[in-house]
């Protein structure tokens, strides 16, 4: 028998609701013990806790839909609805929110540019770039992490990967800035967001807009000239879906990534015995405790589904249209399934986290994600194995989409 009103007594419950709780997983255990399938007046959608419970609905494709709109437009004031509804337009159509047959056809497009062959080719720029990075980092007494380190390499991957000029990678990360606290947000904080993210989205279409002209009549070795290029029996991205995936492809491809390397930066500094471990033997542990970083401290929080139908889960009704967010951070530190879920261990095995998510919208760029991730604490382990944190405090971003720190003040050699 569940507890809501437990839940809602809780001193964190407001905080979490208005994204300002920055530790959320306490919290979530308690959530996930006294109402696992809980409906969240304030963000207006119902929040599920438990490892089987989400993993059975990133799963469930006849019954459920993967979509945004309600989760985006529900909570909205009356008079914010018409300024937000470019914005919900546009991330409709982002891959994670598309449903088949479209999904279908515009992954199978992406998969053909977006291939293990790619990212063999990759794997020595990737390590180029970190080098570069730490050649700068170990010249200094203390650095912010974030700033010199965990942004910048996925930021230029995912630029080279694009095509995106050199000289206009500031510009598009300025936009980015204004237009994921909107993405990433639910509930009331979505009213406060939608200038800048209207403003951030505009600039980004507009510079794709360009890139995207330029290379179908110039095709460059880059993913815009390869989608724009991609079609299969006669199918082709429109230029809104490729306006979308460009956007999408950008924001997933470094956003997450920098999340999960200060993520996992700061959890190894938090645990030196498995900082030490990972020394100890970096070809054996690399692979594994990249898994087990993007489990502890999941990037990518959560999975929005919707149900074309009433549906019962556990012990609640949930009614057709109604926003589900299935969290995949929560279900990563369920102690049903995981020995110990709030320590690290990159010894776990089997580790059968929902970090990229699951079936149809697995995530597109977990084998990047996970290459830069190997190539980035390997390179950290080698180059900074005496590093030390300065700041007590590293503060997280605001949002439920992505659990991404701030700044990170590092002594790079202790």
């Amino acid at each position: 028998m569940t507890d809501h009103k437990v839940i809602t007594d809780d001193p964190e419950y407001d905080a979490y609701c208005t994204q300002q709780l920055q530790n959320p997983y306490p919290f979530l255990a308690r959530l996930r013990v006294a109402d696992p399938v809980h409906w969240c007046e304030p963000l207006h959608m119902w929040i599920v806790t438990r490892h089987d419970d989400v993993l059975a609905g990133l799963k469930d494709t006849k019954r459920l839909i993967s979509s945004r709109r309600g989760m985006y437009t529900d909570p909205l004031h009356p008079e914010n609805r018409a300024a937000a509804e470019p914005l919900v337009d546009h991330l409709s159509l982002w891959l994670q929110n598309v449903n088949p047959p479209d999904h279908t056809r515009m992954r199978k497009l992406v998969n053909m540019v977006f291939t293990p062959r790619m990212l063999r080719e990759l794997s020595p720029r990737i390590e180029q770039i970190v080098d570069e990075l730490l050649d700068k980092i170990v010249a200094q007494e203390q650095t912010d992490f974030v700033q010199s380190f965990c942004l910048p390499l996925p930021s230029r991957v995912i630029c080279e990967m694009l095509g995106i000029p050199r000289d206009q990678q500031a510009r598009f990360r300025e936009s980015v800035n204004g237009f994921v606290p909107f993405s990433t947000a639910a509930g009331p904080a979505l009213n406060d967001a939608i200038g800048s993210a209207r403003q951030g989205l505009d600039d980004l279409i507009a510079m794709f807009d360009g890139l995207i002209t330029q290379r179908l009549e110039n095709p460059e070795d880059d993913l815009i000239s390869a989608m724009a290029a991609a079609q299969e029996d006669g199918d082709r991205l429109s230029r809104d879906e490729m306006f979308a995936m460009c956007v999408f492809i950008y924001v997933a491809g470094h956003e997450t990534t920098a999340s999960l390397l200060v993520g996992g930066t700061k959890a190894l500094l938090e645990r030196p015995d498995q900082f030490d471990l990972l020394k100890s033997d970096i070809d054996k542990w690399i692979d594994p405790a990249v898994e087990e970083l993007v489990r502890y401290e999941s990037p990518v929080t959560r999975g929005v589904r919707t149900p074309i139908e009433d549906i019962q889960l556990r012990d609640k009704t949930i009614g057709k249209g109604q926003t589900i967010m299935f969290l995949n951070m929560a279900a990563n530190r369920d102690p049903e399934v995981f020995g110990n879920p709030d320590e690290i261990d990159i010894t776990r095995k089997p580790n059968k986290h929902l970090g990229f998510g699951h079936g149809i919208h697995f995530c597109l760029g977990a084998p990047l994600a996970r290459l830069e991730g190997q190539i980035a604490f390997r390179a950290i382990a080698q180059r900074l194995p005496s590093m030390q944190r300065v700041d007590e405090q590293a503060p997280y971003r605001p949002g439920h989409g992505i659990r991404f720190i701030e700044s990170m003040q590092i002594r790079p050699l202790g």
